[in-house]
């Protein structure tokens, strides 16, 4: 080997080994590679070397060596000018901070970073993990930094979002859909034009498939819910078009997983409001447990007020015939009502009235059919000293009950008026 194809060679066997989990081989190689890189005296290869090692340090739990190489890495690329190596050496340098748990630390060279990236349009980071630079960039889309430039840089390179990502709706996700207080299907951002009439059908298939969770949903049970009149054969026929028509009306075939008889949507391609909401619930349900010590008051009432914002309505309400959406919708409905209410005790509990009838106010923008909010509105204007409040609620709470659901108030609510009223 001359020292070139020789310092080559063993960079990329140290890179493959670090991406492998062979630590042992990856230092011999580094060696290595360190060694052929003094005879081929090239500040390219002493920089890749010197974060190589880095990684390495860093793998293995060396933090001080770990900062010592890195910073080599930042002299050299300072001393022959080269604002990419300083791009990629403050990528490594935040990576490494994200995994120590410097949140701060993180942020700063993230930003510094990715101002440079934006700048002089870089689209290779030098991040050979590709869990590494997914979690860079969710880092970033959650403090917003560089957001357009974050989205195109994980667009151009295929980043392949972490499980927790769908909670980030700034994700550049190739698709998304609506499904909370009305249906609409985005592809890169914007809405699906049709070149002709709306294709209903395939259009079913896929709030169908939403409403069963989207993750291996048999298919005699997608046929059992949009074919119910037909028999085995035409039901069948008319499954094979209708995804054939799914298919097309995304443009990504492979979004729409089909394996041993049954449908996915892949998760890769797919951001899911009831997803998205539902994940928020249960990391809301565990943060307000007693026994949840490793987050704050401050975060339990963060991710309660995200479930709720998430939660823009009723799920699919144009398909209130279809009984496939029905126990669906009554699930969100009831996770939707835990949270409110939960959030809507911890302000009463604390006093802050005017938080509470925020709360609410709130939950009621997203379905004013749930008797218990105008309840407890109606407690919190009292507390308010806002009688009148108070008796408005209840007059809007009787008009919208009787004129959605067609009964009368409960009797908690009648109590609540009536105690109102005794103490004008």
């Amino acid at each position: 080997f001359k020292p070139w194809d020789a310092w080559n060679y063993h960079h990329m066997q140290g890179w493959r080994n670090l991406l492998q989990g062979d630590l042992k081989q990856a230092s011999f190689h580094i060696e290595l590679a360190f060694k052929f890189s003094e005879d081929v005296g090239a500040f390219l290869s002493m920089i890749s070397c010197h974060s190589m090692k880095a990684n390495l340090m860093h793998r293995l739990g060396k933090e001080r060596e770990a900062e010592e190489h890195l910073g080599h890495a930042f002299n050299i690329a300072d001393q022959v000018k080269s604002r990419f190596f300083l791009f990629c050496g403050l990528l490594i340098k935040a990576l490494f901070a994200l995994d120590r748990g410097d949140e701060m630390s993180a942020e700063s060279s993230l930003r510094k970073a990715l101002l440079l990236g934006k700048e002089e349009r870089y689209f290779y980071t030098g991040i050979n993990q590709p869990s590494g630079l997914a979690r860079l960039c969710v880092k970033a889309l959650e403090a917003g930094i560089e957001v357009e430039y974050v989205q195109e840089l994980i667009r151009k390179l295929n980043v392949v979002p972490l499980k927790p990502a769908f909670l980030l709706e700034n994700w550049p996700w190739p698709l998304k859909i609506f499904s909370l207080g009305r249906f609409e299907l985005l592809k890169d951002g914007k809405p699906i034009q049709f070149a002709r009439k709306v294709q209903q059908k395939p259009l079913a298939m896929l709030k169908a498939l939403v409403a069963f969770g989207g993750k291996k949903v048999r298919e005699d049970q997608m046929v059992d819910a949009l074919w119910p009149e037909s028999d085995g054969d035409m039901a069948h026929q008319s499954f094979e078009t209708t995804l054939h028509r799914l298919r097309q009306l995304t443009g990504i075939p492979d979004a729409i997983i089909r394996k041993e008889g049954s449908l996915t949507l892949d998760q890769r391609y797919w951001w899911v409001d009831t997803w998205a909401f539902e994940h928020l619930v249960r990391e809301v349900d565990a943060a307000w447990r007693k026994e949840e010590k490793e987050i704050s008051l401050e975060e339990a009432v963060s991710l309660n007020e995200k479930a709720i914002g998430l939660y823009q309505g009723t799920f699919l309400p144009k398909e209130t015939l279809e009984p496939w959406a029905d126990s669906v919708r009554e699930r969100l409905r009831n996770k939707f009502l835990r949270c409110v209410e939960r959030l809507g005790h911890h302000w009463e509990a604390s006093g802050e009235w005017e938080k509470a009838v925020e709360c609410y106010e709130q939950g009621l923008e997203a379905d004013d059919l749930i008797e218990e909010f105008y309840q407890h509105l109606m407690i919190c204007f009292q507390k308010l000293g806002q009688v009148t409040k108070a008796l408005s609620v209840y007059k809007r709470c009787k008009k919208t009950i009787s004129a959605g659901l067609g009964v009368s108030l409960s009797s908690r609510t009648e109590a609540i008026y009536r105690a109102l009223i005794m103490n004008r």
